[in-house]
């Protein structure tokens, strides 16, 4: 038995990730001299620490990278509780972050795997796969709240929620305690799809990013040209795709389910 199908959790920060490339890979900067790389699950060593987050940006200048500036976490292998614990910890060791986020993904059931279900594996074995088309047609995105296929109960979801916390104007670190107001916000991609305050959040997030952009360009005297270029640079107003998000759901449940 496993606690959770991880596939789930992977997918849909597999959509923030990409959307954070695209969005951050359009700074009107030589990669050479300033970009910020957004990378999954990557070991990033510290001085006290060795952070192993689910999603981490880093800004990298001339080709050597800096400290986390952006870091994410997924509460679905491990609980809300653990999860806190290392945001508070990447707080304490890391003050240059600018943004945490937290995706928060419920049960409706404890995960089973089909070890626990044995009985049932000979014939799952005799049984043609359905394509994704055909599994779509049986569980919408916005019907996975129990996914039973073959007799074996593969996933259940309660819901999904995104909590992001950003750092407040004259503050030196990021407070997780705030939870109203500037500097948190949460919102819920399941069962309900409610991630307007997320979008803003991410906005704002991306803006603190082009800041320290802005400094480091200022920092090394780059040219009044492209010093020029990055003040102009706007990231859009709503940088998550809730199509692709929904979409990517559904992929996750349906990588759990029947592949």
């Amino acid at each position: 038995m496993v606690s959770a199908p991880s596939a789930v959790h992977k997918s849909i920060l597999h959509a923030i990730m990409v959307h954070l490339i695209i969005i951050l890979g359009s700074i009107p900067v030589p990669e050479t001299m300033l970009a910020f790389q957004t990378m999954p699950a990557e070991s990033i060593m510290e001085q006290s620490v060795v952070v192993v987050p689910d999603l981490a940006v880093t800004m990298c200048t001339g080709g050597m990278a800096g400290e986390p500036l952006w870091l994410m976490e997924c509460a679905f292998l491990q609980s809300d509780c653990d999860v806190m614990q290392k945001l508070n910890a990447y707080v304490q060791d890391i003050p240059s972050l600018l943004v945490i986020g937290k995706l928060l993904i419920k049960q409706a059931q404890w995960y089973c795997s089909l070890g626990s279900n044995s009985s049932i594996a000979p014939h799952l074995r005799s049984s043609t796969l359905m394509t994704q088309k055909e599994w779509t047609a049986d569980h919408r995105p916005n019907k996975l709240d129990w996914v039973v296929v073959d007799g074996h109960t593969w996933f259940t979801l309660s819901s999904v929620e995104i909590h992001v916390w950003t750092r407040q104007h004259g503050m030196s670190r990021i407070d997780l305690g705030h939870m109203d107001g500037d500097g948190y916000t949460y919102g819920t991609l399941y069962p309900t799809f409610a991630l307007g305050d997320v979008n803003h959040a991410f906005h704002r997030g991306l803006e603190l990013l082009k800041q320290e952009a802005l400094l480091e360009l200022k920092t090394v005297n780059t040219s009044q040209e492209l010093f020029d270029g990055m003040a102009a640079w706007s990231p859009p107003s709503c940088p998550l795709n809730p199509m692709l998000l929904t979409a990517l759901l559904s992929y996750g449940a349906w990588t759990t389910a029947y592949r």
